[in-house]
């Protein structure tokens, strides 16, 4: 995943445009509705900081985790709001979110997973799911379709992470399957909204 990082922090102006081209809104459309009114969320993969930004404008606490430096603060430059934590930490571990000692209304992570090797993903989806409060909610977008350049694309299966669920006790449900909301034509996006059903 060093490579992805790198092709992040390399390109950070370029893709931080071209995420911010496109509103919260636009891209999160089938999942709106699940938003929590407040409490805190993990934006994992925060790129560009849109959805930290959209997040915090609703009144929630966000920490923002980015492990590409250049994205990170390229996104700092913009997401000033007093409600956004950056933090430099990835998946699997999430050392430095686990050190902040706090459970998650939300966790969302957008265009993320397929960046994840299999061989880590079960390891990574067990630390999220400790991380979720009573009834949090957890939104994974995935992203099929081969990688356009150097950054590492594993193939994505919502089956898996249904498998995953299931395992640490989350309700599953598929929201959502679209084209590209950038027009491209070999890309397509599923969305995966998983709950905390654990009440102990």
């Amino acid at each position: 995943m060093d490579d992805t990082i790198q092709y992040y922090t390399k390109h950070a102006e370029q893709l931080a445009t071209q995420y911010d081209s496109l509103d919260f809104e636009q891209v999160h459309q089938d999942w709106l509705e699940e938003l929590p009114r407040d409490g805190i969320a993990l934006d994992v993969g925060a790129g560009s900081g849109r959805d930290a930004r959209y997040l915090a404008s609703k009144g929630l606490t966000v920490y923002a985790v980015e492990p590409a430096q250049g994205i990170r603060e390229q996104a700092q430059r913009y997401a000033t709001s007093p409600n956004i934590h950056w933090i430099d930490d990835s998946l699997p571990e999430l050392a430095h979110v686990q050190r902040q000692a706090t459970k998650f209304d939300l966790i969302l992570l957008s265009a993320v997973w397929m960046h994840i090797a299999p061989s880590q993903r079960q390891r990574a989806f067990r630390k999220l799911s400790s991380l979720l409060k009573p009834n949090g909610k957890m939104v994974v977008s995935l992203r099929h379709g081969a990688s356009p350049d150097e950054r590492t694309m594993h193939p994505v299966d919502a089956n898996e992470l249904k498998q995953y669920a299931q395992q640490q006790g989350l309700s599953f449900r598929i929201l959502s399957r679209r084209d590209d909301s950038l027009g491209r034509a070999d890309v397509q996006w599923e969305t995966v909204l998983m709950t905390n059903t654990n009440w102990n």
